[in-house]
């Protein structure tokens, strides 16, 4: 009996043993070695713009948008409160773009449009990061936060092909090309952007780090439109995807 006693005591210790290990490793509540810590990130985008254009403007019949990727880069500075729990800001370049596509009915002529846009902006994260795992291994990163941009040297490029119908038998087709500012008083889009941003991160031995983000504009990014039956509604959406090394 005494050495089933024994036994048991010997098993309970080993388990809470185990079990506090695990705690300290997926939730280590100790001060970090490193409160400043600085990082440099590289990757690319993969983003798109939103919009209800079919909505605004209803002789538009056919409205579609396509995501297209761009450059990323910039540089953190995390802020370690705890070992399990940072602030994280930075400062990031990333170019922007997206292809769009409309069918339009003008006074019974049939006009497509296809044509892409691309934008540079720079952004300013600002996220709540918990950290799972051994600092000195492998932490996961969770991201969660807001982010503010502003957008600059865009433009929006489009071919237009027009039927003219008045004749059936003879129907005649136009083309025009056009080039415009994206942003700016002629442009089609604000300049300012603020959204929400959330995406995991891991980082290896304290230096290597591999993140994916998102980001959801919450702000319609659109300006208003002479004849549109409504204010058109757009958002900036897009997927990140990084490596990095932190010092």
């Amino acid at each position: 009996m005494k050495k089933t006693l024994t036994i048991m005591a010997t098993l309970i210790a080993m388990c809470v043993t185990v079990s506090q290990a695990q705690s300290i490793v997926m939730f280590d509540k100790g001060h970090p070695s490193k409160v400043i810590q600085l990082g440099v990130r590289a990757g690319f985008n993969t983003s798109n713009l939103a919009t209800n254009y079919d909505k605004a403007f209803p002789e538009i019949t056919w409205n579609h948008t396509q995501w297209r990727q761009g450059l990323t880069l910039g540089a953190i500075v995390d802020i370690n409160l705890r070992n399990f729990f940072s602030i994280q800001s930075g400062l990031f370049y990333k170019s922007r773009g997206n292809d769009f596509h409309y069918l339009v009915n003008d006074n019974e002529n049939l006009v497509a449009i296809d044509g892409k846009w691309r934008g540079n902006y720079f952004e300013i994260p600002l996220l709540a990061s918990l950290r799972l795992g051994v600092f000195e291994l492998a932490q996961l990163q969770i991201d969660l936060g807001p982010y503010f941009a502003t957008g600059f040297g865009g433009k929006v490029r489009y071919n237009q092909l027009k039927t003219d119908t008045q004749d059936p038998m003879k129907p005649e087709i136009s083309q025009k090309s056009v080039k415009a500012d994206y942003f700016g008083d002629n442009g089609m889009v604000q300049r300012y952007d603020w959204g929400l941003k959330t995406g995991i991160g891991l980082l290896l031995l304290q230096h290597y780090y591999l993140g994916v983000h998102f980001n959801y504009s919450c702000r319609n990014v659109l300006k208003e439109l002479e004849g549109a039956a409504k204010r058109p509604n757009g958002h900036n959406k897009a997927w990140t995807f990084t490596l990095g090394y932190n010092f």
